[in-house]
């Protein structure tokens, strides 16, 4: 009996040593890309963000979300990335819905690009892992036809976004409430449709290409 008190006792220890040891590999591999984005390192920045972007157009949409702003969510693209800022873009539609039998708007293009880009502020700041952005820039495009009837892509909606303001909010409140506390560009028509805006300058435009000098110098030294 105390042979296999010892070797049930060996077993326990033998089990939680494996724990431990897979949860301290774990928080070693966690704390180096961490690292790794504190330096700016534009690849590691990039792979952290190719690989959760990947994960959210292949992932099911969460209930409380509707297709429409799913679908917003799963067709961004990432325009540009450092250790302090993630800037995308993404595009929306109207969303109609069945009101008394008839098939009717029940959102404007501007409605679903307010859902959407905040939904993906909220995303960028609080689930993508070993990344702690402190800016986060939204711009969402929506469909406009020019004078010869030809369809154009064109900005209604800019959200500039910071994570000292967002860690206030209570983001179970509307998307137009929450975007009064970060920096707003959208032009609604009298109608509620969407103008077409002017995109503001990147302010980061200068610490992405500061960062892309050093990486391209170190690979010629490297050469």
């Amino acid at each position: 009996m105390n042979e296999g008190v010892t070797i049930g006792f060996a077993l326990i220890a033998a089990f939680f040593g494996g724990v431990g040891l897979l949860l301290f590999k774990e928080a070693r591999t966690h704390r180096f890309w961490r690292q790794l984005v504190a330096q700016n390192d534009m690849d590691a920045i990039q792979g952290i963000l190719d690989q959760e972007l990947e994960h959210w157009r292949t992932q099911r949409p969460p209930k409380d979300v509707s297709a429409a702003v799913w679908s917003g969510v799963q067709g961004l693209d990432l325009v540009s990335a450092s250790a302090d800022h993630v800037r995308v873009s993404t595009s929306a539609d109207p969303e109609f819905g069945t009101i008394d039998g008839q098939r009717q708007q029940i959102a404007s293009s501007l409605d679903t690009a307010y859902a959407t880009a905040l939904r993906l502020v909220e995303m960028i700041f609080y689930d993508v892992p070993n990344f702690r952005p402190t800016f986060v820039r939204v711009d969402v495009y929506t469909t406009f036809r020019n004078e010869d009837g030809v369809a154009e892509a064109r900005p209604i909606l800019c959200v500039e976004a910071d994570r000292g303001s967002a860690m206030s909010l209570d983001w179970n409140l509307p998307p137009q409430s929450l975007a009064r506390e970060f920096e707003v560009i959208a032009n609604r028509a009298p109608t509620g449709e969407p103008r077409p805006i002017t995109l503001p300058d990147d302010r980061f435009t200068d610490i992405v290409d500061d960062a892309a000098s050093v990486a391209s110098t170190d690979e010629r030294r490297d050469d």
